[in-house]
């Protein structure tokens, strides 16, 4: 059964509930009779059209309102295209979730384990997170694991690297807990452990002189993104099969220092280039672009322009869909409550190596402006990252 979300207290006052909830012990077999609008009486197929549009939040409330309604959670295939924010606390062996549906709230989720606190949170998958354990071994191994965050349910610890792993992802299947990580060891050496493996593999495919400083990994398709090229890898099958490159001129932009406002004093640029795959499987590249000490951010988006993908160009608008850079994805963002079209879901603490605090951001392309999700309690709570993940619906 999965463990639930304990509700914590807001650090400023937050209005009632909006869904209450309803214990399945309070509906008796007299009120059913006399109540004929009870949900325990509806048509198992529209419980199911009902529990395929509920976002997580609604979800895990209305499987708990009756039997039937139970019944129809574990057959419902719902699509959650809802974001989710994980809040690390300096020091604490939990997380705080936020979630843009319920703006004024934020829950607490059980102890997540002694060495939650000092772990690192590298990549998330759903609602599973990859730790690393900044804790050296005696012969300077670094140590990962994988951990469900809703379940509390862990991986058992991945074998040690003899160095830190870079640009990782990885993917997770929900029943058989089948799971790949892929990442970069050192400059140009490419790594993916699969389950049941006791060492991680170099994949020949992937590796060699140009290193690739960003992936996302997105139905069996490894996308790696350089200051040279884009490629893309098959997965299904046993060995990774390279299906399709290209250059990418005039998209990508590296690190630049610019004249300050003083003789001789120079100012950094930081650019941070990012992969990102749409709902529909276009590729785009993401350039967040944010001189130092500035609190403007600008970003410039470019998507193949034909099917071959034989050149890029610009675009200013996702219509009615939304970024979320820490994932490479997109996500359909019309009509969908908490979420905003046209925007990009970024945080800055991957933001090369500037670090803004409990700092996560929205930055709206049609204003060109910039909003934090969750600044009722951010200034209070001390934190040591912030990431941005879709809940997997649980299933009891």
């Amino acid at each position: 059964m999965a463990a639930p979300l304990i509700p914590d207290p807001p650090l400023e006052p937050s209005p009632p509930l909006k869904y209450p909830t309803v214990s399945p012990t309070e509906v008796t077999r007299s009120d059913r009779i006399r109540n004929p609008h009870c949900w325990s009486n509806l048509p198992q197929e529209l419980l199911l059209l009902v529990f395929e549009r509920l976002g997580f939040a609604d979800f895990e409330r209305a499987k708990s309102v009756c039997s039937p309604c139970q019944s129809a959670s574990r057959q419902a295939k719902p699509n959650n295209q809802i974001p989710w924010m994980i809040i690390f606390p300096k020091d604490k062996n939990y997380g705080l979730l936020f979630n843009p549906e319920e703006k004024d709230r934020v829950y607490k989720t059980q102890d997540l384990g002694n060495d939650f606190s000092r772990c690192f949170c590298m990549a998330t998958y759903r609602s599973w997170l990859l730790m690393l354990d900044p804790l050296y071994t005696d012969d300077f191994q670094h140590n990962f694991y994988i951990l469900d965050l809703l379940t509390r349910e862990r991986i058992i610890n991945l074998p040690t690297m003899a160095s830190g792993l870079h640009s990782p992802v990885f993917w997770i299947d929900e029943k058989t807990k089948d799971y790949l990580v892929i990442g970069m060891f050192g400059e140009d050496h490419a790594v993916c452990l699969k389950k049941g493996d006791n060492s991680w593999k170099q994949i020949p495919s992937l590796s060699g002189i140009e290193e690739c400083f960003n992936m996302v990994y997105k139905d069996h398709k490894l996308y790696c993104l350089n200051y040279c090229k884009l490629k893309i890898f098959d997965f299904s099958g046993e060995i990774p099969v390279k299906i399709f490159s290209i250059t990418v001129p005039g998209c990508i932009k590296p690190l630049l220092m610019l004249p300050g406002r003083f003789p001789h004093n120079f100012s950094w640029t930081r650019m941070k280039n990012n992969v990102v795959v749409t709902v529909s499987g276009h590729v785009l590249i993401v350039n967040c672009i944010r001189r130092s000490m500035s609190k403007i951010w600008n970003f410039e988006i470019y998507k193949m322009d034909s099917p071959k993908g034989n050149k890029w160009v610009e675009i200013f608008s996702l219509g009615d869909e939304a970024i979320l850079l820490d994932l490479g994805i997109t996500v359909l963002a019309k009509d969908t409550e908490g979420i905003k079209k046209n925007s990009i879901y970024f945080n800055g603490t991957d933001f090369e190596g500037q670090y803004d605090g409990n700092d996560s951001f929205i930055f709206n392309l049609d204003t060109k402006t910039i909003e934090q999700p969750h600044q009722f309690f951010c200034s209070y709570v001390p934190c040591s990252n912030v990431r941005w993940f879709l809940p997997c619906f649980q299933r009891e």
